[in-house]
């Protein structure tokens, strides 16, 4: 799950705290295997609010 591509995307949001691009992590870690319905429903859910600290892209980022 923890691909360079969803890494660079994670590190991304964070450094940059825009979180546009959560639909294509969630493509992103679909496409490397992650089946794991609430980590894709997060990331794709346009109501959801997303902030630095988000715990989708914690985990992608190994912080906690």
């Amino acid at each position: 799950m923890r691909t360079p591509k969803a890494v660079a995307l994670a590190q991304r949001m964070y450094e940059s705290q825009d979180f546009s691009v959560m639909p294509i992590l969630a493509d992103t870690l679909q496409a490397a295997g992650c089946e794991d319905a609430d980590v894709l429903s997060h990331c794709r859910n346009p109501e959801q609010i997303h902030v630095r600290g988000c715990w989708v892209v914690d985990l992608v980022l190994g912080k906690g």
